[in-house]
């Protein structure tokens, strides 16, 4: 996906154990719908998280947003 993404699609939402982000922004995964709950911030350009179990995010994204700030 590129872009920011207030409801994840239901083929992906709520699915992912793992991310990477390979484009020139940051990316935030959300635990919930609107970029609320839970987050984490994957850097750009590969950045990647091989597995969200130990964020509590394991099979509950809902949504994304992209940015240029880095993450902190």
């Amino acid at each position: 996906m590129d872009g920011s993404v207030k409801d994840l699609p239901s083929a992906i939402r709520d699915r992912g154990s793992s991310i990477r982000n390979n484009s020139d922004r940051t990316a935030r995964v959300y635990e919930k719908r609107n970029y609320s709950g839970r987050r984490v911030c994957i850097t750009r350009s590969g950045g990647s998280i091989h597995d969200l179990r130990g964020y509590n995010l394991n099979d509950q994204t809902r949504s994304l947003k992209t940015n240029r700030n880095d993450c902190r």
